[in-house]
């Protein structure tokens, strides 16, 4: 335990199991990696250490590897319907790992979370509608709003004194009193500053959206990236009675690793609000139930053989934060680095204004690390850098001595 940080670490009651190598240095250059190989195209620079973009450095589990390996050797990839077990494999999942049980009948397949949540800002809030995220946040949300010239709202978190984020329930109850807010989005666990919401915050926020009749978008890709078993709550495991009207977004891609097998489904509140958006899916041409099969059969072998697998990448990783901490508690102080509750993503103030920020990342670049800028996650977030953590500890460590060069220069 690393004295001297924000808070109090969570506690890890997983272990590493040594049949998994994340020690594996794998060079993913020369693959179009969207994190490796285009620095040139991004920073104008080349050779940089990513620990930017929001995917694992690490192998898949053996059981996706062995899933696909026997597909493709049947040899034949054409249509496939979404087989039944896989549903049943998501339902068990969710149930076992995050307590949450879930009918068969409340189940629609999407075509992306990111691709989800665009189509249904669009279509379920009108022009005039209002659309509230909670800024500093994953930016396809304000992207998803604005690109469908919808009514962006803006409540950001809150920073306390011990560098720990909430959300101003306060200051969101005001606005929505003040009524035509249609939809929020929720980030939960929260990407970038990396809490995981505690029931009451979930409870107190689900009474101001059912008052004020706002649909609830829950986005929960990061939901099994929890340090500490059962810290997660559902949003729709929720009392019912207090619930809005809601959809949650669910997917095996950023806990196994598996970004480019692209799975998502959405989860609804009611089925009215389940047929509404299945027929807004038939309008845009997309059928539940037909994708591409390699993807079908990774995210049913993540559900059903890959929990050992993510327990141990969880430890490897909550030791790779830890490592991360006592690197940089002496640049930048011990109230800089965000508790890490849920995700890989370490949330680091560097500067107190945006300049400053800009003048960190490029020295960083100049030392050869790419991490991601926290104004692109909205205003909230200048002054903060995001850095993915899920590598090999000797990658990391690279990282970590050239970061730790340039923020004392």
């Amino acid at each position: 335990m690393v004295e001297g940080l924000i808070g109090k670490t969570p506690e890890v009651n997983i272990s590493i199991m040594s049949s998994f190598d994340f020690d594996e240095s794998i060079d993913r250059r020369g693959t179009s990696s969207y994190k490796w190989d285009y620095d040139s195209r991004i920073t104008g620079r080349t050779g940089l250490l990513a620990f930017w973009v929001a995917d694992m450095d690490f192998r898949a589990a053996p059981a996706i590897l062995r899933r696909i390996g026997k597909r493709l050797e049947h040899g034949i990839l054409g249509y496939t319907g979404r087989p039944k077990s896989l549903d049943e494999a998501l339902i068990a999942w969710l149930e076992r790992r995050q307590g949450w049980r879930v009918g068969m009948g409340e189940i629609l397949e999407m075509p992306g979370i990111v691709q989800s949540i665009h189509i249904l800002v669009r279509e379920l809030c009108a022009p005039e509608d209002g659309v509230v995220i909670q800024e500093p946040v994953y930016y396809p949300f304000r992207k998803a709003v604005e690109g469908s010239a919808r009514r962006l709202l803006v409540n950001e978190l809150s920073r306390g004194k011990d560098g720990r984020w909430s959300m101003d329930l306060d200051s969101l109850a005001a606005g929505m009193a003040e009524g035509g807010v249609k939809l929020l989005l929720l980030c939960s666990p929260h990407n970038p500053v990396a809490r995981v919401w505690e029931r009451e915050e979930l409870l107190r926020l689900a009474d101001i959206c059912r008052e004020a009749g706002v649909i609830v978008l829950s986005d929960e890709i990061h939901a099994d990236l929890v340090f500490q078993r059962g810290r997660f709550v559902p949003w729709l495991s929720l009392s019912k009675e207090r619930l809005p009207r809601s959809i949650t977004l669910v997917s095996p891609t950023k806990a196994f690793n598996i970004p480019g097998l692209n799975v998502a489904f959405a989860i609804f509140s009611d089925q009215e609000l389940r047929g509404q958006v299945r027929s807004i899916l038939e309008t845009y041409g997309i059928s539940s139930g037909v994708s591409a099969p390699l993807n079908y059969a990774a995210a049913e072998a993540a559900w059903m053989e890959g929990e050992d697998w993510l327990d141990s990448m969880l430890a490897y990783v909550r030791e790779n934060d830890i490592l991360v901490r006592s690197a940089l508690v002496d640049p930048l102080g011990p109230d800089s680095i965000a508790v890490l509750e849920g995700t890989y993503l370490e949330w680091i103030c560097v500067a107190g204004s945006l300049m400053e920020e800009e003048t960190v990342w490029n020295n960083l670049l100049d030392a050869g690390v790419w991490l991601s800028r926290g104004s692109q996650f909205g205003a909230a977030g200048a002054g903060f850098l995001r850095m993915n953590i899920a590598c090999p500890r000797t990658r990391l460590e690279t990282g970590l001595e050239k970061m730790h060069s340039a923020l004392r220069t």
